[in-house]
């Protein structure tokens, strides 16, 4: 069998399973790929000629989610590992900040971050002495057993970062939902709104036929399990406790902490930047795919409602005697509503063959031409796509054209509107930098020898710049047209010295900085750059790769 027949394998082995389910084990199906290729044979392709993709960093063990601290200066995941690690002036510190014990079995793991500024002042506990150095409150979302994959809880721990000596202390538990033995549909995505409190996804822990302790209250069971933080969209302080006096939905913890439920997964939220309100990605069984607008109280309508149709108790879609599925209609009347404090409305966006959406971006900025500013930007599990959205003048809906009027995608047939960005593996993070760019994590296929993970950056072409009219909006048929006729080869990458409040003393106390690490793995094998391509060649990285098996023969 030869290579390419090998690789043409392993990409369909990658997305068959996504294809049949939604974003379910895309966690665990790292740590199962075949180890001798770390990509598929795909190209990372952009369908904008106005801009281009760098390489940010790469070397990672699965990243899961980054968090900005300043310019040049973010916190990554990685899974399997449990290590957080920090970018900063350029290159990636090879001593993680700090390392937890977590759960990796299957979409378990280190999974979530986000940052807050100190505010108050932070003393010593000994002498009360002011201590300068403690710059940031840092959130982990994580998994954590007592056993070996039993007495699971999705935990969220509070963090300070000491920026002295670049490390993780002080850690405060600040809620935990037990997880169920399956260890599918966790969530573990957290975000801080625009009322400086937490929000953090739950999923309904379950991909196995139901049973009985898998169906609670917050999945549409009105004679379900007690609420116990599944299958919703959770909120608190930042410093663990109930917002408000009353609850949205409910005054009894933990019903109190719901913002929404009748979640059966998700993998990306964002706050709008000009309305302030929430938005989610959630993955569908086998169908259903959404994008949500997600109101106080939302109810999304799991484990009953996938998309706009009615579901089966396995997960499938319900059908008329031709065929056809059943739609619920915009009042459903077989939903839970909380003695009427929860509310069902259908989804935004409807993906009906399951791409696994994960990231939910929304881009506070015209660095890349203003007709991108405060657009929605989603990334998905399958292909490794990068969707934009435009919305509408209430910013209460997305604008929609031609066949996708009917707010569903049918298949690939139809994305050519909304397709920005594809070829990225597994996209697992979509975040705005502080410099206002765009920034991918990409958790790319492990080997046994190097890592593949990878940060990208999406800016704007080195000789053109970002187009400022926003009436200026390219045909995406023009866009793909214009890309493959600009297909010489390019791997971009960043050599930015910015510094920062936050890694100033990085610099400045290099005698006790921990040993860093050149993370460009590609840049000596690498096509140099030749122009503004839009195409990066992930042959580069399979190369890399037949090198690095080959001088681990020679020393064997």
């Amino acid at each position: 069998m030869n290579r390419n027949t090998i690789i043409i394998i392993l990409s369909l082995l990658l997305s068959f399973p996504l294809l049949l389910s939604s974003f379910y084990n895309v966690y665990a199906q790292q740590g199962n790929q075949n180890q001798n290729y770390p990509l598929a044979a795909e190209n990372i392709t952009l369908y904008d000629p106005n801009l281009k993709i760098e390489l940010v960093t790469s070397g990672l063990d699965f990243p899961t989610t980054m968090a900005f601290l300043g310019p040049d200066d973010f916190l990554i995941l990685e899974k399997n590992t449990g290590n957080v690690k920090r970018f900063v002036n350029g290159t990636l510190n090879e001593k993680p900040l700090l390392h937890v014990n977590t759960n990796i079995k299957d979409e378990r793991g280190l999974l979530g971050i986000a940052v807050s500024e100190k505010k108050e002042i932070f003393y010593e506990n000994t002498f009360l002495i002011e201590n300068k150095k403690i710059t940031h409150n840092v959130f982990l979302y994580y998994i954590e057993c007592q056993k070996k994959n039993q007495d699971c809880k999705n935990r969220i721990y509070k963090y300070d970062l000491d920026n002295q000596k670049n490390i993780l202390v002080n850690p405060k538990l600040l809620v935990g939902v037990p997880s169920f033995p399956d260890p599918s549909h966790i969530g573990g995505i957290i975000d801080i709104g625009p009322d400086e409190n937490l929000y953090f996804t739950v999923g309904n822990f379950q991909s196995t036929i139901p049973s009985k302790i898998y169906k609670t209250k917050t999945q549409n069971f009105e004679d379900g399990e007690p609420v116990d933080g599944r299958a919703g969209i959770l909120r608190i302080t930042q410093d663990g406790r109930p917002v408000g006096a009353e609850g949205i939905i409910g005054n009894k913890y933990p019903l109190n902490l719901y913002y929404a439920y009748g979640v059966r997964n998700s993998f990306g939220i964002d706050f709008d930047p000009v309305t302030g309100k929430l938005w989610d990605t959630e993955n569908g069984p086998k169908f259903g795919d959404e994008i949500n607008l997600i109101e106080p109280g939302f109810n999304s309508g799991s484990d009953k409602i996938y998309g706009i149709w009615g579901a089966t108790e396995l997960g499938g879609m319900l059908k008329n005697k031709k065929g056809d599925g059943i739609r619920v209609g915009d009042n459903p009347e077989n939903l839970v509503d909380f003695e009427g404090k929860g509310h069902y409305s259908p989804p935004e966006f409807i993906w009906i063959k399951t791409v696994a959406p994960t990231a939910l971006l929304f881009l506070d900025s015209d660095k890349l031409g203003s007709q991108y500013q405060n657009d929605m930007f989603v990334g998905s599990a399958d292909g490794g796509r990068i969707f934009h959205f435009d919305l509408n003048n209430n910013r209460d809906g997305l604008v929609l054209k031609g066949n996708l009027t009917d707010k569903i995608a049918h298949d690939k047939a139809e994305f050519g509107d909304i397709l920005f960005a594809e070829g990225f593996s597994i996209i697992t993070d979509v975040k705005q930098g502080p410099d206002g760019y765009l920034y991918v994590v990409s958790g790319l296929k492990q080997s046994k020898t190097a890592k593949f993970g990878a940060v990208f950056r999406i800016v704007p072409s080195a000789t053109t710049t970002a187009t400022t009219n926003t009436d200026d909006k390219l045909d995406t048929g023009q866009k793909q047209q214009h890309t493959k006729e600009n297909n010489s080869n390019t791997i971009w990458t960043i050599t930015n010295a910015n510094t920062t409040a936050a890694n100033t003393d990085l610099l400045s106390n290099q005698e006790n900085s921990p040993k860093k690490t050149n993370t460009n793995v590609l840049v000596d094998i690498a096509p140099k750059p030749s122009n503004t391509t839009k195409t990066i060649d992930v042959k580069a990285w399979d190369n890399l790769m037949q090198q690095k098996l080959k001088e681990e023969a020679i020393i064997q």
